[in-house]
């Protein structure tokens, strides 16, 4: 019996046509609700860059690809980047090696709009800050948008020695604390509900949704998702703007 529902946001609450959350997902979440299932976002995203809609109605949020997780009684898990790889990564940047969005939870800012970036900004609605470097240094930094292929993960990475990359999308890279991820978020909230992982089902698209699903009993991956994602998940639904969430829910048996 499935008891919560965790959501990535882009690519699986969100589409990349509209910026929007389809209405048969709000119908389907609808559904979860009036069964008595909590529903949790579960996202690489800041409560800051999260879109409005998305904002207000679910009983808990693991952002940042689960370094803070919250519900309507505070904060339950919170863990930031080691400060010497902090460091690191902003003296690479400083360098030109990449852009580099730097994630602190009360604000978020990138160093540059490279091509790489500006293009990302399109495909997933966000007009981001430009700021200085330094700044990175004032506050935890709780995760990196690093703007770079595969081919520099490597090196990026080089004299590190906490921290660990996640990908969704080929124009940057996720770095989080190595004790970090969606399924250590994600277990922590299951753990603050009293639910049981085998009775939580996690929706995702990307490559950071990956340890989340073997955090819970069932995964579902949209369509639209990776190949690698579709291979682990217990069955992949339709993409997100053709009525994926809806169509697994159906295929659950909770709507």
């Amino acid at each position: 019996m499935i008891k919560a529902a965790f959501f990535d946001i882009d690519g699986t609450l969100i589409g990349f046509k509209t910026h929007r959350v389809p209405e048969s997902t709000w119908c389907a979440i609808e559904a979860m609700r009036s069964r008595g299932i909590k529903v949790c976002i579960a996202s690489g995203r800041s409560m800051a860059e999260m879109q409005d809609e998305v904002k207000t109605g679910f009983d808990a949020y693991v952002t940042m690809n689960g370094q803070l997780c919250f519900d309507a009684e505070g904060v339950f898990r919170d863990v930031h980047i080691d400060p010497a790889d902090v460091r690191t990564i902003v003296e690479r940047a400083r360098e030109g090696l990449f852009d580099l969005y730097v994630m602190q939870g009360s604000r978020s800012f990138v160093n540059r709009r490279g091509p790489r970036v500006v293009e990302l900004g399109k495909q997933v609605g966000l007009d981001y800050t430009v700021g200085e470097l330094d700044g990175a240094y004032d506050l935890p930094v709780y995760q990196f948008n690093v703007f770079c292929g595969p081919e520099l993960e490597e090196t990026m990475l080089s004299g590190t020695r906490g921290v660990v990359a996640t990908r969704w999308n080929d124009l940057f890279c996720d770095v989080i604390p190595a004790q970090g991820g969606k399924d250590h978020g994600v277990l922590a909230t299951l753990e603050r509900m009293g639910i049981q992982p085998e009775e939580a089902v996690a929706f995702g698209d990307g490559e950071n949704d990956l340890g989340m699903f073997r955090a819970v009993g069932t995964s579902v991956a949209m369509g639209n998702a990776w190949d690698p994602v579709k291979e682990q998940a217990t069955f992949v639904t339709t993409d997100v703007d053709d009525d994926g969430i809806w169509n697994a829910c159906v295929q659950l048996g909770i709507v």
